[in-house]
Parts: structure tokens; C-alpha cells; sequence
């Protein structure tokens, strides 16, 4: 077993693609199956099933693709470490965000790190919330901000920001400025996060409590195809303004306070086992301060700085 192999049957199980894989690697398909075949026989286990859903990690595999993850950052940090010149600090940092986070963070971030470090490369994973901690967990992300985050064991879950959330609606609904009422809400269809998310759970449990019954049209996990189905005039959603500043700002949807006034907590979450690299330190440090900045400036409405 060594690090190209690692390398390889990583890259396998996140696309769940044996063709696309081999394509990023720029290797023939062949000899990336080979690879496999070789990793298997070592280990004397089964790594990878080939499903209608694409070429899923089986029990073993994915044991073998967290501890993969872990120490091929290892060696890419201390890579970096090494090599770098000084007063220029280098490497990869993969940071995991919720959609409706992304799209109010993600690039003033990037920006912002290429201004400061520009010898880092950032990657997004863009996932439902519902992941992110145990993505830091796994070491498949070196950090996350997540929503309402459960905290298991071995992390630490730092809060920063407090986001309330509103009801998005088609501009062509027709109504006052008076904040959206659950007996209100309860006559439009609804487009929801999927379960388990807290802010379903939050707003199921507002229901439960008024013993009301509402319209569930669909749901999804992730602000990317909720959005679109308010925009469409598909149905309404609740979600903060992060998800949608870009489609309010442009008149493409409208945003409701909500009478019970719901919110979310967004923490930065950090595996306390698994080793931080100067590179993840500061970008870290950048993701927090950008955050704050863009609150206090009024850019992100509808939030505010915890603590």
C-alpha cells in the first residue's frame, strides 16, 4: 500500500465513479481498477461495490478512505511545512459549508485568502448540513460551519454567528409588511429542507406546538434547488437571508420575517484529534473575521455575531 494508491481509491470514492476518477487523475481506467484490484488483494478485503448509484465504499472501504483522507493530509501538510519559504505559509484547506453559507461566504473568502495567502489552495465542499461534523470527524474537511451542529466526542464547535430565518415567496404574492404568522404559513405550499435538518425540525415543531397541520409540497437538501422552486413560484420556503440575499437583492423572490421568529446557530467546527496545519489556522482565522465583518457591516442581513 502507498500514497498514489491512497490517492487513487480516495478520489474513487468521492466521485462514486470509476471513469470520472480516472479522468481527474489523468490515468487510463484500466490501470486506476488495477490499482484497486492490487489495494484490495493486500488487504485481503472488498474496498469498492459497483451499484446503480455508482461505485460505493463498502464497511472496510470506508474505514480504509477516513484513515486514507487523514493521512494523505498529514503528508500534504507536512509537505508544506517543509518546503515553504519564509514567511509564506502553503498548502490545501478543505473547508465544509452549508449551501445557503457558500453562497454568502464562500467567494469574498476566496478572495480574500488569495489576497493573504496566495499560496493556498482553498477547496469548498458545498454539503447538507447534516454532514458537515461528521465530515470534520472523517478528516475528509479540516474544517466546517455548520448549522445547529450536534457535537459529538472529539470536536470542538465554536459559535459565531446567530441567523434568523424567513419565509421566501414568489414577488407576485400579494400581502402586508406584518410578519408571516404560523396560520398563515400554513395555507402556502411549502418546499422544506429534507430531514434531519434543525431547521425543519424547528419549524415542524412550531407547528406541532399550535396543533397545526401544513402543506408539504416537497423537500430537498439543499438551498440550491429551494431556492429555484420559490423563484419558479413552485411554492414557499423557510430558510435564512445567506440562501437567498443574491435572488432578493434582484427582486427574483421576496423575504418575510416570520411572527415566531425562529434562528439558527452557524459554529465553526474543528476535529480536536486530528492535527491543524498553519494554512488551516489561517484561513480559519480569516473565516471567522470575515464573518464577523461582513455583520457588522449590514451585508448579512438577519444575523448577528454570537455572544
Amino acid at each position: 500500500m502507498n500514497l498514489r494508491q491512497l490517492n487513487y481509491f480516495t478520489r474513487i470514492v468521492e466521485t462514486q465513479n470509476m471513469t470520472r476518477a480516472a479522468e481527474m487523475l489523468h490515468i487510463a481506467q484500466p490501470a486506476l481498477s488495477q490499482q484497486v484490484m492490487l489495494l484490495e488483494e493486500e488487504l485481503g478485503v472488498k474496498l469498492l461495490n459497483r451499484t446503480a448509484r455508482g461505485m460505493l465504499a463498502t464497511e472496510e472501504g470506508e474505514l480504509l478512505y477516513r484513515h486514507a483522507r487523514t493521512i494523505l493530509r498529514q503528508v500534504d501538510n507536512t509537505r508544506a511545512l517543509i518546503s515553504r519559504k519564509q514567511g509564506v505559509v502553503s498548502g490545501t484547506v478543505s473547508i465544509g459549508m452549508a449551501s445557503s453559507t457558500a453562497k454568502m461566504l464562500a467567494l469574498p473568502l476566496i478572495q480574500r485568502v488569495r489576497e493573504r495567502h496566495p499560496a493556498i489552495v482553498l477547496e469548498i465542499v458545498d454539503v447538507p448540513s447534516a454532514d458537515l461534523t461528521s465530515m470534520v470527524m472523517q478528516g475528509r474537511v479540516d474544517f466546517a460551519l455548520a448549522p445547529d451542529p450536534k457535537k459529538p466526542k472529539g470536536m470542538s464547535c465554536e459559535p459565531i454567528l446567530l441567523e434568523d430565518l424567513y419565509l421566501f415567496t414568489h414577488p407576485a404574492l400579494r400581502r402586508t409588511d406584518a410578519p408571516v404568522s404560523l396560520e398563515e404559513m400554513a395555507k402556502y405550499p411549502l418546499v422544506l429542507p429534507s430531514l434531519p435538518n434543525t431547521l425543519r425540525a424547528r419549524i415542524e415543531h412550531a407547528f406541532l406546538q399550535r396543533h397545526l397541520s401544513y402543506h408539504l409540497l416537497a423537500e430537498a437538501s439543499t438551498s440550491a434547488i429551494l431556492i429555484p422552486a420559490v423563484k419558479a413560484g413552485i411554492a414557499a420556503t423557510v430558510l435564512p437571508y445567506s440562501a437567498g440575499h443574491e435572488e432578493v437583492r434582484q427582486g427574483n423572490i421576496k423575504m418575510h420575517p416570520l411572527a415566531f421568529r425562529p434562528s439558527r446557530e452557524i459554529c465553526l467546527c474543528v476535529s480536536e484529534t486530528l492535527p491543524m496545519s498553519v494554512a488551516t489556522q489561517e484561513v480559519l482565522r480569516l473565516c471567522r473575521d470575515l464573518a464577523t465583518r461582513l455583520v457588522e457591516e449590514g451585508a448579512w442581513q438577519g444575523c448577528r455575531v454570537a455572544g
